[in-house]
């Protein structure tokens, strides 16, 4: 069972990352957090000495968040393209959720080796997967698109669009 200083701070980070979902990573402030988390500064301060320690927990929580979620869907899948089946889901909820993935991102972008090594790994079990290689790279170089296009705003398409292009990607990754 959590502790309260557990709960409290998982508290702080969920509330950052619903406000870095609709605000600039750069208009993030403890002032701002501890207000929208109903809690003193020095009660965030308790928890997180400097805004840089909490951006580098939101970073894990997320980057935690999204592998869990591969790993809970890969788990329900079956036979060649499983995976690749699984990221294709934790991807497209993560984008409907708010792409919290680009908040990580964002704030890791000076020290982008964690993100590297996740996406390393995830990669190297993808290309493990029965598919070919290049359909692999496709549906991994597509998602990445989706989210940088969600993250810098440039043509970025409708939810139906998106759904449309996730059910291609996993008609891609079954062998009929």
């Amino acid at each position: 069972m959590s502790s309260k200083a557990d709960l409290k701070r998982s508290h702080i980070i969920q509330t950052a990352i619903d406000y870095l979902k609709d605000n600039d990573l750069s208009t993030l402030t403890l002032d701002k957090i501890a207000s929208q988390a109903n809690i003193s500064k020095g009660g965030l301060l308790y928890h997180f000495k400097t805004k840089n320690a909490l951006q580098t927990a939101i970073a894990e929580t997320i980057l935690n968040e999204v592998v869990q979620s591969y790993e809970h869907l890969a788990s329900l899948e079956q036979g060649t393209g499983r995976l690749t089946r699984a990221f294709i889901f934790a991807s497209q909820k993560d984008l409907a959720n708010g792409a919290s993935l680009n908040i990580a991102i964002q704030i890791m972008q000076n020290d982008h080796s964690a993100i590297s090594t996740v996406y390393d790994c995830l990669l190297d079990e993808l290309f493990q997967d029965g598919l070919e290689e290049s359909i692999v790279h496709l549906i991994r170089l597509t998602i990445d698109g989706l989210y940088y296009s969600k993250l810098l705003n440039i043509a970025p398409i409708s939810a139906k669009a998106a759904d449309g292009v996730f059910e291609q990607l996993m008609h891609m990754t079954r062998k009929d």
